[in-house]
């Protein structure tokens, strides 16, 4: 997509909004609810018409029923007939051009554990869920849309969703996804495209993301005299906070933890170990900052 910008009338949904989506890697699509997540995908789908800018689905217009044919599409506020089974869910998806492969069908329901035989509203979140993820993957798109998919799935079935994004990419999918939360793509993306009211402020690959986050590090030395050692070569270093108690040394590091290593190398040092860092806590940078602020009349 180019220069898209999507208007309900005054409100912003997106503005000027430029996005690229490789063939077989996964793009996350971050931000809080009522950043433009959901318009930007609808966008792609022609459900919503962008007054500004352009879309292609592998080479051609959004625009056109031939290429939105190529998509496969599961919608955050998934609804569905709440009087048909799964089975005739699955059945009238078919007939109306869904693209459905009827072998793809029966493989992701068994994997799911999905009982097509009740009434899909007598069904629990999760397991609705489940239905739409086999109209998303059974379909063998070449890009696939899924907005908040994880959504009420326990954690067993969030590692069976994983698999099936993994099986979309090596087949040559070009995946999104969408979250709030950063901690759901760390493992799935390969990079993440950051919106803030309805703009797009960053497009980082994971490992660009994790430089930016704060490193929490441990640092056990022999005594106390090697810990002021350490701590004193610690302060010298831009955007490390360390704090110290008796012979350990409790450290939060922004950028690169090897400089940490080299700058404690010549101290009595025991152990260094990383106690976690926090992505989630670059979204909030990136929402806090003034940098990425969408201006005013812009």
């Amino acid at each position: 997509m180019r220069g898209v910008t999507v208007m309900y009338g005054s409100a912003r949904g997106i503005e000027d909004v430029s996005l690229s989506v490789p063939a077989g890697q996964v793009t996350g699509l971050l931000g809080p609810s009522g950043s433009g997540k959901t318009t930007l995908l609808r966008a792609v789908l022609d459900l919503v018409h962008p007054q500004q800018g352009s879309i292609d689905i592998v080479t051609t217009s959004s625009k056109d029923r031939r290429a939105r044919a190529n998509v496969a599409y599961l919608p955050g506020d998934l609804s569905l007939p709440g009087r048909l089974t799964g089975k005739a869910l699955l059945r009238r998806f078919s007939a109306a051009g869904g693209g459905l492969d009827p072998t793809r069908v029966e493989s992701l329901t068994e994997r799911l554990g999905v009982d097509l035989a009740r009434p899909v509203g007598t069904l629990s979140k999760g397991n609705r869920q489940k239905v739409g993820l086999v109209l998303a993957f059974a379909k063998n798109a070449r890009v696939l849309l899924l907005d908040e998919p994880t959504s009420g799935l326990d954690p067993l079935l969030q590692r069976e969703f994983a698999a099936l994004v993994y099986e979309a990419v090596n087949a040559g999918a070009a995946v999104v996804l969408s979250s709030h939360v950063m901690s759901e793509l760390e493992d799935l993306a390969d990079r993440v495209a950051v919106l803030r009211e309805g703009r797009l402020v960053a497009v980082e690959t994971i490992d660009q993301l994790r430089a930016r986050a704060r490193q929490r590090i441990r640092i056990r030395t022999v005594d106390a005299n090697a810990t002021d050692a350490c701590r004193d070569s610690l302060a010298r270093l831009p955007g490390v906070d360390a704090h110290a108690a008796d012979a350990v040394i409790d450290a939060t590091v922004t950028g690169e933890v090897d400089r940490i290593i080299k700058a404690l190398a010549e101290h009595s040092v025991q152990s260094i170990e990383s106690v976690g860092g926090e992505l989630d806590e670059v979204l909030l940078d990136f929402y806090s900052d003034e940098r990425y602020a969408p201006k005013v009349g812009e």
